[in-house]
């Protein structure tokens, strides 16, 4: 694999802590301060997912990221009412989690900042090259999935 091997990990982290700084900086000047990155993805799940119940094994799922870190983040969001946990009629100890008003209003200000840094971030890249890349890092992805399995 050589040396562009080895800089992979570093490209991808370089790429999402910077994209991560900008979407902060973005939001945070449309007026949506109390939101993290990883609010405004679940956010925006949330609100791409309204029409069915979603719960917070939907979310771990989603975001690749573990049960105790998505507990934390979801007690987090509804300390700052953008979400709440509401009961399953069916289950009492199932708890599906939705949106607020407050949360449905700051993914207008997320889903804004998120359209124009992609589009700033793809400037001059041919579509076919972002299809590549697409494609490319969901068979990463799919490959360190398959190896976490075994």
């Amino acid at each position: 694999m050589g040396e562009n091997g080895n800089r992979i990990g570093f490209s991808v982290h370089r790429l999402s802590a910077t994209m991560k700084r900008v979407l902060d900086a973005r939001v945070k000047s449309a007026g949506v301060d109390e939101v993290t990155l990883m609010h405004g993805w679940i956010i925006k799940y949330l609100y791409e997912n309204r029409d069915h119940d979603v719960y917070q094994k939907d979310i771990e799922k989603h975001c690749c990221v573990g049960r105790s870190t998505v507990t934390n983040i979801i007690q987090l969001m509804e300390k700052k009412g953008l979400i709440r946990r509401e009961a399953v009629e069916n289950d009492a100890r199932l708890k599906k989690v939705v949106l607020t008003p407050k949360g449905l209003r700051n993914n207008e200000a997320i889903e804004e900042a998120i359209v124009t840094m992609n589009r700033e971030m793809t400037e001059g890249i041919a579509p076919e090259d972002l299809e590549i890349f697409v494609r490319v890092a969901q068979k990463m992805f799919d490959n360190i999935q398959e190896r976490l399995k075994e």
